[in-house]
């Protein structure tokens, strides 16, 4: 009996000691188990943000594609038709045009460069008294063509002038972008931009205020990274201007930052050290002007029997070159937005439309869909910088007949519409 006893004894001590190893056995396995899963979660973040990465460069080389072919466009076709312009009016109004978006190719260029340089570490500011009224003169000559009629561009400017010790190609260059990223993004209204003295005298506090769609709170954060564009996913892009901006003014020795309320708009602030001089007075500062453009007609033209085209076109440049290869040709009405082309469809009944793909309001392609739900048989064009094969096969998809890459040929355009009235 006592010999039973001590063999379970025995047997309850090894069942005991085999439990104690398979306990271990089983810790070890699920301590492996939990860093194995830790590794694959994070192998798993890099792959989600080497992805992200990827898709957002992505979004932003089709978003830089559409900044460089616009005004390649507008210098293209504007080329041409000043060969074809008998009127030194008309020529020069065109030659000016064409230069404007030569500079703004020119300004793109410029930034993609300096982005390069700036992730080489190279970039660098060469500081120089200047006078910042000269500056807010020049910037308003910069944007003479780029301002529509519906919008005011308008210089706020101290009493005194000021002279300020300070890289004056860069901040010249920092208020284009945030001007630029402002005519994006408004629609009407007024885009108000200057600088004053802070109330201790010690910085420069320089704005660029519009009256435009605002920024959503969840993107504040992120629109002065390098290669975030919520906008290349939907119309108008932040590009490049944006960090480029934030980068030369942390280099200039300041900061900025940005308030804004969706519907109502946005205030860029940046503010510089204060180094420089006051000069003489002012003068009031007045808006810049726009130039109402018209269409040149032929006295031998029927206008009444001419079949109409609607164009959806946001940009000014685009709209006044379509109007001079497509004039005495055909009557021509313009919306600005995927909504107007929805509601002129409808009210003017036209021939054909020439649709842009990019727009404020709504796009093209939503336009185009809803065109096409109640008029099937309408032809729709696509008429459109982003010339990567996903776009044309999503405006195919969405309904249109034809896709033609900005910049285009004036006699690829007229054949185009000539297939189809």
């Amino acid at each position: 009996m006592r010999e039973t006893f001590f063999m379970y004894q025995e047997e309850i001590k090894a069942l005991k000691a085999q439990l104690d190893e398979a306990n271990k056995l089983v810790r070890k396995i699920t301590s492996e188990r939990d860093e194995a899963l830790l590794k694959l979660n994070e192998y798993e973040a890099k792959i989600r943000k080497a992805e992200k990465a990827s898709r957002m460069k992505s979004l932003f080389l089709a978003n830089m594609s559409h900044e460089i072919r616009t005004p390649l466009n507008a210098i293209e076709g504007f080329s041409r038709v000043i060969a074809e312009t008998d009127s030194p009016e008309e020529r020069m109004k065109m030659l000016e045009i064409v230069e404007s978006n030569n500079n703004r190719l020119l300004s793109l260029i410029n930034e993609i460069l300096d982005l390069s340089r700036v992730e080489a570490g190279e970039i660098q500011m060469k500081k120089a008294p200047a006078n910042l009224t000269d500056m807010c003169a020049n910037i308003k000559q910069i944007f003479k063509f780029r301002c529509p009629e519906q919008i005011k561009l308008v210089a706020s400017i101290p009493s005194k002038t000021v002279i300020l010790n300070t890289d004056i190609n860069r901040v010249t260059q920092v208020y284009c972008n945030l001007i630029s990223n402002a005519l994006k993004h408004t629609i009407s209204g007024s885009i108000t931009f200057g600088y004053k003295v802070s109330e201790d005298g010690k910085d420069i506090i320089m704005q660029v205020a519009d009256t435009g769609s605002g920024i959503d709170p969840n993107d504040i954060d992120s629109i002065f990274q390098t290669y975030v564009s919520k906008d290349a996913e939907h119309q108008n892009g932040y590009g490049l201007g944006l960090p480029l901006s934030k980068i030369i003014v942390e280099k200039l020795g300041g900061h900025i930052s940005v308030k804004s309320k969706l519907g109502e708009g946005s205030t860029f602030t940046f503010v510089l050290p204060f180094d420089g001089s006051f000069a003489g007075n002012n003068t009031t500062s007045k808006p810049c002007f726009t130039i109402s453009r018209t269409l040149r007609a032929k006295a031998d033209v029927d206008i009444s029997k001419l079949k109409l085209v609607l164009v959806a076109e946001d940009e000014d440049c685009n709209w006044e070159l379509i109007q001079n290869v497509l004039n005495n040709r055909y009557r021509i009405l313009r919306a600005k937005n995927g909504i107007e082309a929805v509601t002129m469809n409808e009210e003017e009944h036209p021939d054909l439309i020439l649709m842009d793909i990019r727009m404020p309001e709504m796009n093209g392609l939503d336009a185009t869909r809803i065109i096409k739900e109640i008029n099937p048989v309408i032809p729709v064009v696509a008429l459109s910088a982003y010339a990567f094969e996903d776009t044309i096969n999503e405006a195919m998809d969405a309904g249109c007949n034809e896709f033609i890459s900005k910049p285009f040929k004036m006699e690829h355009l007229i054949e185009t519409i000539e297939k189809f009235i």
